[in-house]
Protein backbone atom coordinates (compact mmCIF):
# COMPACT_ATOMS: atom_id res chain seq x y z
CA UNK A 1 0.00 0.00 0.00
CA UNK A 2 1.89 3.43 -0.69
CA UNK A 3 1.94 6.42 1.19
CA UNK A 4 -0.53 9.19 0.59
CA UNK A 5 1.00 11.73 -1.60
CA UNK A 6 0.99 14.51 0.77
CA UNK A 7 3.07 12.37 3.49
CA UNK A 8 5.97 11.47 0.67
CA UNK A 9 8.08 14.39 1.90
CA UNK A 10 10.18 13.87 4.86
CA UNK A 11 9.32 17.67 5.63
CA UNK A 12 5.28 16.98 6.30
CA UNK A 13 6.26 14.11 8.33
CA UNK A 14 8.21 16.03 10.57
CA UNK A 15 5.96 19.13 10.49
CA UNK A 16 3.16 17.14 11.07
CA UNK A 17 4.40 15.48 14.76
CA UNK A 18 5.55 18.69 15.65
CA UNK A 19 1.81 20.15 15.12
CA UNK A 20 0.36 17.33 17.01
CA UNK A 21 3.39 17.28 19.75
CA UNK A 22 2.07 21.00 20.25
CA UNK A 23 -1.61 20.64 20.70
CA UNK A 24 -1.12 17.49 23.34
CA UNK A 25 1.75 18.85 24.93
CA UNK A 26 1.67 22.10 24.71
CA UNK A 27 -1.92 23.45 24.26
CA UNK A 28 -2.78 25.51 27.63
CA UNK A 29 -0.12 24.06 29.40
CA UNK A 30 -0.65 26.80 31.78
CA UNK A 31 -4.01 26.88 31.84
CA UNK A 32 -4.54 24.27 35.13
CA UNK A 33 -3.56 24.54 38.30
CA UNK A 34 -0.72 22.51 39.68
CA UNK A 35 -1.75 19.70 40.94
CA UNK A 36 -1.57 17.44 44.13
CA UNK A 37 0.38 15.09 44.57
CA UNK A 38 4.38 15.86 43.31
CA UNK A 39 3.07 18.87 41.07
CA UNK A 40 3.03 20.96 43.83
CA UNK A 41 6.07 19.73 45.49
CA UNK A 42 8.74 19.29 42.77
CA UNK A 43 7.46 23.04 41.35
CA UNK A 44 7.87 24.48 45.44
CA UNK A 45 11.21 22.67 45.48
CA UNK A 46 12.46 24.51 42.07
CA UNK A 47 10.54 28.07 43.03
CA UNK A 48 12.84 27.49 46.53
CA UNK A 49 16.19 26.67 44.60
CA UNK A 50 15.55 30.31 42.90
CA UNK A 51 14.17 31.93 45.68
CA UNK A 52 17.08 30.91 47.89
CA UNK A 53 19.72 30.55 45.61
CA UNK A 54 20.59 27.25 46.45
CA UNK A 55 20.58 25.07 43.51
CA UNK A 56 23.68 22.10 45.29
CA UNK A 57 20.59 21.21 47.81
CA UNK A 58 17.07 20.61 46.82
CA UNK A 59 14.38 21.03 49.55
CA UNK A 60 10.76 20.60 49.99
CA UNK A 61 9.21 22.46 52.82
CA UNK A 62 12.29 23.34 54.80
CA UNK A 63 14.14 20.09 54.70
CA UNK A 64 16.41 18.28 52.33
CA UNK A 65 14.66 16.45 49.54
CA UNK A 66 17.14 13.95 48.45
CA UNK A 67 14.61 11.53 47.02
CA UNK A 68 15.75 12.43 43.19
CA UNK A 69 18.47 14.19 41.58
CA UNK A 70 17.90 17.64 40.79
CA UNK A 71 18.18 17.74 37.30
CA UNK A 72 14.54 17.99 36.53
CA UNK A 73 14.08 21.14 39.39
CA UNK A 74 17.38 22.95 37.59
CA UNK A 75 15.31 22.73 34.22
CA UNK A 76 12.29 24.02 36.16
CA UNK A 77 14.18 26.42 37.96
CA UNK A 78 15.49 27.96 34.97
CA UNK A 79 12.11 27.96 33.25
CA UNK A 80 10.94 29.90 36.34
CA UNK A 81 13.74 32.64 35.68
CA UNK A 82 12.80 32.97 32.15
CA UNK A 83 8.83 32.86 32.21
CA UNK A 84 8.35 33.72 36.26
CA UNK A 85 6.30 30.94 38.73
CA UNK A 86 3.69 30.33 36.48
CA UNK A 87 2.09 27.28 35.66
CA UNK A 88 3.60 27.03 31.99
CA UNK A 89 7.50 27.69 33.40
CA UNK A 90 6.77 24.57 36.19
CA UNK A 91 5.77 22.70 32.92
CA UNK A 92 6.96 23.97 29.88
CA UNK A 93 10.49 21.43 30.31
CA UNK A 94 8.57 18.15 30.67
CA UNK A 95 6.86 19.26 27.44
CA UNK A 96 10.43 20.07 25.96
CA UNK A 97 11.79 16.54 26.97
CA UNK A 98 8.48 14.98 25.47
CA UNK A 99 8.72 17.10 21.99
CA UNK A 100 11.97 15.97 22.53
CA UNK A 101 11.63 11.95 23.24
CA UNK A 102 9.62 12.13 19.77
CA UNK A 103 11.98 13.69 17.64
CA UNK A 104 14.85 11.36 18.90
CA UNK A 105 12.35 8.09 18.47
CA UNK A 106 11.74 9.36 14.44
CA UNK A 107 15.55 9.74 14.36
CA UNK A 108 15.71 5.99 15.50
CA UNK A 109 13.45 4.68 13.71
CA UNK A 110 13.79 6.38 10.18
CA UNK A 111 17.32 4.63 10.40
CA UNK A 112 15.80 1.07 11.60
CA UNK A 113 13.06 1.05 9.52
CA UNK A 114 12.84 4.60 6.89
CA UNK A 115 11.16 7.46 7.33
CA UNK A 116 7.35 6.61 7.25
CA UNK A 117 7.73 3.98 10.01
CA UNK A 118 9.32 6.47 11.94
CA UNK A 119 6.92 8.81 11.12
CA UNK A 120 3.92 6.02 12.46
CA UNK A 121 6.61 5.14 15.41
CA UNK A 122 6.48 9.17 16.63
CA UNK A 123 2.39 9.42 16.44
CA UNK A 124 2.37 6.40 18.62
CA UNK A 125 4.53 7.65 20.88
CA UNK A 126 3.36 11.47 21.36
CA UNK A 127 -0.96 10.14 21.51
CA UNK A 128 -0.43 6.90 24.10
CA UNK A 129 -2.03 8.44 26.78
CA UNK A 130 0.90 7.70 29.58
CA UNK A 131 3.62 9.42 27.38
CA UNK A 132 1.96 12.54 26.31
CA UNK A 133 0.00 13.11 30.16
CA UNK A 134 3.75 12.65 31.50
CA UNK A 135 4.89 15.54 28.72
CA UNK A 136 2.41 17.76 30.53
CA UNK A 137 2.91 17.78 34.61
CA UNK A 138 5.97 18.57 36.95
CA UNK A 139 7.42 15.06 37.15
CA UNK A 140 10.92 13.35 36.82
CA UNK A 141 10.07 10.25 34.82
CA UNK A 142 9.92 11.95 31.00
CA UNK A 143 13.81 13.48 31.91
CA UNK A 144 14.83 10.31 32.63
CA UNK A 145 13.16 8.86 29.55
CA UNK A 146 14.55 11.50 27.23
CA UNK A 147 18.00 10.86 28.12
CA UNK A 148 18.41 7.23 28.08
CA UNK A 149 15.86 7.43 24.52
CA UNK A 150 18.80 9.68 23.54
CA UNK A 151 21.61 7.77 24.67
CA UNK A 152 20.78 4.49 22.99
CA UNK A 153 19.52 6.20 19.95
CA UNK A 154 23.06 7.59 19.98
CA UNK A 155 24.53 4.13 20.06
CA UNK A 156 22.48 2.20 17.74
CA UNK A 157 23.17 5.19 15.28
CA UNK A 158 27.37 4.80 15.80
CA UNK A 159 26.68 1.19 15.61
CA UNK A 160 25.47 1.54 12.67
CA UNK A 161 27.66 4.05 11.36
CA UNK A 162 31.38 4.16 11.72
CA UNK A 163 32.42 7.39 10.37
CA UNK A 164 29.96 9.06 13.48
CA UNK A 165 31.04 7.37 16.10
CA UNK A 166 33.26 9.75 17.57
CA UNK A 167 30.63 12.15 18.08
CA UNK A 168 27.42 10.02 18.87
CA UNK A 169 29.22 7.75 21.52
CA UNK A 170 30.77 10.88 23.32
CA UNK A 171 26.98 12.51 22.79
CA UNK A 172 25.84 8.86 24.41
CA UNK A 173 27.85 9.13 27.66
CA UNK A 174 26.67 12.74 28.05
CA UNK A 175 23.23 11.90 27.80
CA UNK A 176 23.85 8.82 30.66
CA UNK A 177 25.18 11.48 32.64
CA UNK A 178 22.53 13.63 32.46
CA UNK A 179 19.94 10.48 32.88
CA UNK A 180 21.81 9.69 36.01
CA UNK A 181 21.09 13.46 37.30
CA UNK A 182 17.88 12.88 36.29
CA UNK A 183 17.17 9.76 38.40
CA UNK A 184 20.33 8.30 39.87
CA UNK A 185 22.51 5.11 38.58
CA UNK A 186 19.14 3.44 36.85
CA UNK A 187 20.45 6.78 34.29
CA UNK A 188 23.50 4.43 33.03
CA UNK A 189 22.64 0.88 34.55
CA UNK A 190 19.43 0.07 32.22
CA UNK A 191 21.59 1.69 28.73
CA UNK A 192 24.44 -0.24 29.42
CA UNK A 193 22.37 -3.46 30.15
CA UNK A 194 20.24 -3.08 26.96
CA UNK A 195 23.51 -1.96 25.04
CA UNK A 196 25.44 -5.30 26.65
CA UNK A 197 22.92 -7.69 25.84
CA UNK A 198 22.17 -6.46 22.53
CA UNK A 199 25.84 -6.99 21.29
CA UNK A 200 25.80 -10.23 23.45
CA UNK A 201 22.86 -11.80 21.06
CA UNK A 202 23.72 -9.88 17.83
CA UNK A 203 27.57 -11.79 18.95
CA UNK A 204 29.23 -8.97 18.66
CA UNK A 205 31.24 -8.46 21.71
CA UNK A 206 34.46 -7.66 20.20
CA UNK A 207 32.24 -3.95 19.28
CA UNK A 208 32.93 -3.30 22.77
CA UNK A 209 36.26 -2.03 21.85
CA UNK A 210 35.01 0.62 19.47
CA UNK A 211 32.78 2.02 22.69
CA UNK A 212 35.53 4.38 23.48
CA UNK A 213 34.57 3.19 27.25
CA UNK A 214 37.84 5.13 29.21
CA UNK A 215 36.51 8.20 27.54
CA UNK A 216 33.14 7.35 28.36
CA UNK A 217 33.72 6.69 31.36
CA UNK A 218 35.39 10.02 31.98
CA UNK A 219 32.50 11.76 30.24
CA UNK A 220 30.14 10.08 32.04
CA UNK A 221 31.55 10.80 35.59
CA UNK A 222 32.26 14.26 34.03
CA UNK A 223 28.40 15.03 33.61
CA UNK A 224 26.46 13.13 36.16
CA UNK A 225 28.97 12.70 39.18
CA UNK A 226 30.06 16.24 40.20
CA UNK A 227 26.43 16.99 41.89
CA UNK A 228 26.46 13.82 44.09
CA UNK A 229 30.40 14.60 45.05
CA UNK A 230 29.38 17.99 45.96
CA UNK A 231 26.52 17.21 47.88
CA UNK A 232 28.28 14.59 49.47
CA UNK A 233 30.96 16.41 50.98
CA UNK A 234 28.27 19.15 52.23
CA UNK A 235 26.16 16.29 53.46
CA UNK A 236 27.60 12.87 54.74
CA UNK A 237 24.01 11.36 55.17
CA UNK A 238 23.39 11.94 51.62
CA UNK A 239 25.12 8.90 50.62
CA UNK A 240 23.32 6.61 52.78
CA UNK A 241 19.60 7.73 52.29
CA UNK A 242 20.18 8.45 48.68
CA UNK A 243 21.59 5.28 47.23
CA UNK A 244 21.00 2.59 50.29
CA UNK A 245 17.32 3.96 50.85
CA UNK A 246 16.21 5.33 47.73
CA UNK A 247 17.52 3.09 45.42
CA UNK A 248 19.05 -0.05 46.48
CA UNK A 249 16.27 -0.68 49.50
CA UNK A 250 13.15 0.34 46.96
CA UNK A 251 14.45 -2.24 44.65
CA UNK A 252 15.57 -5.64 47.33
CA UNK A 253 13.53 -4.62 50.46
CA UNK A 254 10.02 -5.87 50.97
CA UNK A 255 8.91 -2.93 53.28
CA UNK A 256 8.70 -0.53 50.85
CA UNK A 257 6.55 2.26 50.16
CA UNK A 258 4.77 0.84 46.63
CA UNK A 259 4.39 -2.77 47.07
CA UNK A 260 3.35 -4.37 44.16
CA UNK A 261 2.88 -7.51 42.67
CA UNK A 262 5.48 -8.84 39.46
CA UNK A 263 2.51 -8.39 37.06
CA UNK A 264 1.41 -4.87 37.80
CA UNK A 265 3.10 -3.27 34.72
CA UNK A 266 1.57 -5.16 32.42
CA UNK A 267 -2.08 -3.89 32.74
CA UNK A 268 -0.46 -0.41 33.43
CA UNK A 269 1.23 -0.52 30.16
CA UNK A 270 -2.19 -1.85 28.35
CA UNK A 271 -3.94 1.34 29.45
CA UNK A 272 -0.71 3.65 29.14
CA UNK A 273 -0.34 2.73 25.46
CA UNK A 274 -4.26 3.36 24.91
CA UNK A 275 -5.32 3.78 21.95
CA UNK A 276 -2.44 1.52 20.60
CA UNK A 277 -2.07 -1.47 23.20
CA UNK A 278 -4.19 -3.60 21.39
CA UNK A 279 -1.57 -3.69 18.69
CA UNK A 280 1.91 -3.99 20.93
CA UNK A 281 1.25 -8.04 21.50
CA UNK A 282 1.46 -8.62 17.74
CA UNK A 283 3.87 -5.89 17.29
CA UNK A 284 6.19 -7.98 20.02
CA UNK A 285 5.09 -11.40 17.90
CA UNK A 286 6.18 -9.97 14.78
CA UNK A 287 9.11 -8.34 16.15
CA UNK A 288 10.59 -11.10 17.90
CA UNK A 289 10.12 -13.32 14.14
CA UNK A 290 11.91 -10.36 12.36
CA UNK A 291 14.93 -10.80 14.76
CA UNK A 292 15.02 -13.74 14.41
CA UNK A 293 16.14 -14.02 10.80
CA UNK A 294 18.85 -11.39 11.54
CA UNK A 295 18.17 -9.14 9.05
CA UNK A 296 17.57 -6.15 10.92
CA UNK A 297 19.17 -5.31 14.17
CA UNK A 298 17.11 -2.43 15.19
CA UNK A 299 14.17 -4.97 15.62
CA UNK A 300 16.57 -6.94 17.79
CA UNK A 301 17.53 -3.15 19.94
CA UNK A 302 14.10 -2.35 20.10
CA UNK A 303 13.12 -5.93 21.73
CA UNK A 304 15.82 -6.35 24.12
CA UNK A 305 15.66 -2.59 25.09
CA UNK A 306 11.41 -3.02 25.54
CA UNK A 307 12.21 -6.48 27.61
CA UNK A 308 14.84 -4.63 29.83
CA UNK A 309 13.21 -2.09 31.25
CA UNK A 310 9.97 -3.82 31.31
CA UNK A 311 11.34 -6.79 33.53
CA UNK A 312 14.04 -4.40 35.92
CA UNK A 313 11.31 -2.33 37.02
CA UNK A 314 8.80 -5.65 37.07
CA UNK A 315 11.87 -6.96 39.41
CA UNK A 316 11.60 -3.99 41.92
CA UNK A 317 9.66 -4.10 44.96
CA UNK A 318 8.89 -0.49 44.68
CA UNK A 319 6.44 0.09 41.88
CA UNK A 320 4.72 3.13 40.51
CA UNK A 321 2.52 3.52 37.34
CA UNK A 322 5.60 6.23 35.69
CA UNK A 323 8.83 4.05 36.60
CA UNK A 324 8.34 2.09 33.08
CA UNK A 325 8.74 5.51 30.67
CA UNK A 326 11.44 4.78 29.20
CA UNK A 327 10.32 1.53 27.16
CA UNK A 328 7.36 3.85 25.28
CA UNK A 329 10.05 4.80 22.80
CA UNK A 330 11.04 1.05 22.05
CA UNK A 331 7.00 0.28 22.32
CA UNK A 332 6.21 3.05 20.32
CA UNK A 333 9.12 1.66 17.38
CA UNK A 334 7.84 -1.81 17.37
CA UNK A 335 4.14 -0.91 16.87
CA UNK A 336 5.01 1.42 14.23
CA UNK A 337 6.94 -0.71 12.36
CA UNK A 338 3.99 -3.75 12.53
CA UNK A 339 1.50 -1.33 11.18
CA UNK A 340 3.84 0.08 8.86
CA UNK A 341 4.22 -3.51 7.40
CA UNK A 342 0.76 -4.00 8.20
CA UNK A 343 -0.56 -0.67 6.27
CA UNK A 344 2.39 -1.86 3.11
CA UNK A 345 1.67 -5.16 2.70
CA UNK A 346 -2.03 -4.96 2.33
CA UNK A 347 -3.70 -8.49 3.13
CA UNK A 348 -1.03 -9.85 5.00
CA UNK A 349 -1.98 -8.62 8.69
CA UNK A 350 -5.70 -7.77 8.06
CA UNK A 351 -7.02 -10.31 10.28
CA UNK A 352 -4.02 -9.33 12.92
CA UNK A 353 -4.66 -5.50 12.90
CA UNK A 354 -8.98 -6.54 13.00
CA UNK A 355 -8.96 -8.97 15.65
CA UNK A 356 -6.45 -7.03 17.94
CA UNK A 357 -8.24 -3.82 17.96
CA UNK A 358 -11.95 -5.62 18.50
CA UNK A 359 -11.72 -6.41 21.64
CA UNK A 360 -11.03 -2.63 22.09
CA UNK A 361 -14.06 -1.55 21.20
CA UNK A 362 -16.10 -4.23 23.32
CA UNK A 363 -14.31 -3.29 26.45
CA UNK A 364 -14.68 0.61 25.84
CA UNK A 365 -18.69 -0.15 24.94
CA UNK A 366 -18.74 -2.54 27.94
CA UNK A 367 -17.35 -0.13 29.86
CA UNK A 368 -19.54 2.42 28.71
CA UNK A 369 -22.91 0.65 29.50
CA UNK A 370 -21.10 -0.07 33.36
CA UNK A 371 -20.86 3.37 33.91
CA UNK A 372 -24.63 4.41 33.02
CA UNK A 373 -26.33 0.89 35.06
CA UNK A 374 -23.70 1.65 37.95
CA UNK A 375 -22.55 4.50 38.00
CA UNK A 376 -18.97 5.43 40.09
CA UNK A 377 -20.25 7.85 42.58
CA UNK A 378 -16.91 8.28 44.50
CA UNK A 379 -16.09 10.35 41.54
CA UNK A 380 -18.33 12.54 42.08
CA UNK A 381 -17.87 12.83 46.15
CA UNK A 382 -14.34 12.62 45.62
CA UNK A 383 -13.05 14.02 42.02
CA UNK A 384 -15.75 16.47 41.87
CA UNK A 385 -16.83 15.06 38.24
CA UNK A 386 -19.85 15.40 36.38
CA UNK A 387 -21.57 11.30 35.16
CA UNK A 388 -23.13 13.08 32.42
CA UNK A 389 -19.92 14.80 30.98
CA UNK A 390 -18.47 11.40 31.57
CA UNK A 391 -21.26 9.86 29.39
CA UNK A 392 -20.62 12.24 26.94
CA UNK A 393 -17.07 11.67 26.20
CA UNK A 394 -16.69 7.78 27.10
CA UNK A 395 -19.62 7.71 24.27
CA UNK A 396 -17.80 9.57 21.81
CA UNK A 397 -14.59 7.72 22.78
CA UNK A 398 -16.51 4.30 21.71
CA UNK A 399 -18.37 6.15 18.29
CA UNK A 400 -14.80 6.86 17.31
CA UNK A 401 -13.27 3.55 18.19
CA UNK A 402 -16.05 1.50 16.14
CA UNK A 403 -15.43 4.17 12.95
CA UNK A 404 -11.82 2.71 13.10
CA UNK A 405 -12.92 -0.36 13.62
CA UNK A 406 -14.78 -0.09 10.13
CA UNK A 407 -11.87 1.90 8.84
CA UNK A 408 -9.68 -1.60 9.66
CA UNK A 409 -12.14 -4.14 7.83
CA UNK A 410 -12.22 -1.43 4.71
CA UNK A 411 -8.61 -1.19 4.83
CA UNK A 412 -8.70 2.39 4.89
CA UNK A 413 -5.37 2.31 7.08
CA UNK A 414 -4.08 5.58 6.40
CA UNK A 415 -7.56 7.11 7.14
CA UNK A 416 -7.63 4.87 10.49
CA UNK A 417 -4.12 6.58 11.39
CA UNK A 418 -5.81 9.86 10.97
CA UNK A 419 -9.22 9.21 12.70
CA UNK A 420 -7.10 7.69 15.46
CA UNK A 421 -4.76 10.24 16.39
CA UNK A 422 -7.84 12.47 15.72
CA UNK A 423 -10.04 11.07 18.76
CA UNK A 424 -7.11 11.27 20.85
CA UNK A 425 -6.68 14.73 20.49
CA UNK A 426 -10.55 15.74 20.35
CA UNK A 427 -11.04 13.29 23.66
CA UNK A 428 -7.94 15.03 25.06
CA UNK A 429 -9.01 18.61 24.41
CA UNK A 430 -13.06 17.81 25.75
CA UNK A 431 -11.36 16.34 29.06
CA UNK A 432 -9.23 19.43 29.57
CA UNK A 433 -12.29 22.39 29.13
CA UNK A 434 -14.86 19.74 30.59
CA UNK A 435 -13.51 17.63 33.38
CA UNK A 436 -10.41 18.98 34.20
CA UNK A 437 -11.82 22.02 35.51
CA UNK A 438 -14.29 20.06 37.65
CA UNK A 439 -11.21 18.03 38.99
CA UNK A 440 -9.17 21.27 39.85
CA UNK A 441 -10.83 21.74 42.76
CA UNK A 442 -10.60 18.57 44.45
CA UNK A 443 -6.43 18.08 43.34
CA UNK A 444 -5.47 21.67 43.73
CA UNK A 445 -5.08 24.12 46.48
CA UNK A 446 -4.11 27.24 44.57
CA UNK A 447 -7.83 28.71 45.48
CA UNK A 448 -7.25 27.91 48.91
CA UNK A 449 -4.17 28.86 49.32
CA UNK A 450 -4.85 32.60 48.11
CA UNK A 451 -7.51 32.70 50.72
CA UNK A 452 -5.95 31.31 53.79
CA UNK A 453 -2.38 33.55 52.69
CA UNK A 454 -4.40 36.49 53.16
CA UNK A 455 -5.30 35.66 56.64
CA UNK A 456 -2.33 34.59 57.92
CA UNK A 457 0.74 36.83 59.16
CA UNK A 458 3.65 36.99 56.70
CA UNK A 459 5.90 34.82 59.01
CA UNK A 460 3.31 32.48 60.03
CA UNK A 461 3.48 28.41 58.72
CA UNK A 462 0.59 27.08 56.95
CA UNK A 463 -1.07 24.40 59.31
CA UNK A 464 -2.82 21.16 57.93
CA UNK A 465 -4.29 18.05 59.86
CA UNK A 466 -3.28 14.51 58.81
CA UNK A 467 -1.82 15.80 55.06
CA UNK A 468 -0.39 18.72 53.86
CA UNK A 469 -1.06 19.71 50.37
CA UNK A 470 1.97 20.63 48.28
CA UNK A 471 0.17 23.23 45.70
CA UNK A 472 -0.50 25.28 48.67
CA UNK A 473 3.40 25.47 49.64
CA UNK A 474 4.03 26.21 46.11
CA UNK A 475 1.04 28.88 45.72
CA UNK A 476 1.97 30.87 49.08
CA UNK A 477 6.06 30.25 49.60
CA UNK A 478 5.43 29.00 53.28
CA UNK A 479 6.29 26.02 55.03
CA UNK A 480 3.94 24.15 56.71
CA UNK A 481 3.31 21.92 59.73
CA UNK A 482 1.13 18.97 60.16
CA UNK A 483 -0.62 17.86 63.28
CA UNK A 484 -0.97 14.07 63.13
CA UNK A 485 -3.43 13.27 66.05
CA UNK A 486 -7.27 14.93 66.94
CA UNK A 487 -5.57 15.90 70.32
CA UNK A 488 -2.41 18.06 68.53
CA UNK A 489 -5.86 19.71 66.76
CA UNK A 490 -7.77 20.12 69.81
CA UNK A 491 -4.82 21.78 71.43
CA UNK A 492 -4.21 23.88 68.65
CA UNK A 493 -7.74 25.24 67.97
CA UNK A 494 -7.21 26.17 71.68
CA UNK A 495 -4.66 29.05 71.39
CA UNK A 496 -5.47 32.40 72.71
CA UNK A 497 -5.16 34.03 69.45
CA UNK A 498 -7.12 32.94 65.81
CA UNK A 499 -5.47 30.18 64.08
CA UNK A 500 -5.89 28.48 60.90
CA UNK A 501 -6.11 25.09 59.84
CA UNK A 502 -6.44 23.19 56.40
CA UNK A 503 -8.28 20.02 56.62
CA UNK A 504 -9.61 17.16 54.00
CA UNK A 505 -13.29 16.40 53.78
CA UNK A 506 -12.28 12.51 54.68
CA UNK A 507 -10.80 13.40 58.12
CA UNK A 508 -13.62 16.36 58.79
CA UNK A 509 -16.22 13.86 59.06
CA UNK A 510 -13.32 11.39 61.81
CA UNK A 511 -13.34 14.52 64.08
CA UNK A 512 -17.03 15.28 64.50
CA UNK A 513 -16.61 15.73 68.33
CA UNK A 514 -14.04 18.46 67.34
CA UNK A 515 -16.48 20.33 65.09
CA UNK A 516 -18.16 22.74 67.84
CA UNK A 517 -14.76 24.10 68.08
CA UNK A 518 -14.16 24.86 64.65
CA UNK A 519 -15.56 27.70 62.50
CA UNK A 520 -15.22 27.24 58.84
CA UNK A 521 -13.85 29.88 57.02
CA UNK A 522 -13.70 28.88 53.45
CA UNK A 523 -13.92 25.35 51.44
CA UNK A 524 -13.15 24.43 48.57
CA UNK A 525 -13.87 21.06 46.63
CA UNK A 526 -12.35 18.80 49.40
CA UNK A 527 -10.98 20.58 51.59
CA UNK A 528 -11.77 22.99 54.40
CA UNK A 529 -10.05 26.46 56.09
CA UNK A 530 -11.23 25.88 59.70
CA UNK A 531 -10.70 28.81 62.63
CA UNK A 532 -10.61 28.53 66.39
CA UNK A 533 -12.73 32.10 66.08
CA UNK A 534 -16.13 32.82 63.90
CA UNK A 535 -14.94 34.61 60.45
CA UNK A 536 -15.15 37.99 60.46
CA UNK A 537 -18.29 39.04 57.82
Amino acid sequence: MSNPPILQKESVLVSTLIVVCGILFFFNLGGPALWNIDEGMHAATSKDMVLNNDWLTPQYNGEKFYDKPPLHNWLIAISFLLFGFTEFAARLPAAMLGLGSVMVTYILGRRICGPTAAFLSGLVLATSLEFFLLSRVVVHDISLAFFITLALTCFYLGYENEGRRRLLFPLGYAAMGLAVLAKGPIGFLIPIAIIGLFLLLRRRLNFISELQIGWGIIILFAVGAPWYIFVSIKDPEFLQYFFVKQNLSRFFASDVRHPEPFYFYVPLLLAGMFPWSPFLPLALYKGIRSSKTGANGGTLFALIWFTTVFLFFSFASSKLGTYILPLFPAAALLVGAFLYQAFKCKGADDKGLLYSYLPLVLILTVTLLYFILFPPLDLVAEGGLSMVRIYWITALLVAGCILCLILITRQKYWMFMTSTVGIVIGVFLLSLFFLVPQIEPYRSGKDLARKIDKLLAPADHLVFYEKAGDTFLFYTDRMAVVLETPQELKNYLASDKQVFCIIRMKDWNEIKTLHETMHIVAQRGNRKIVSNRKPRI
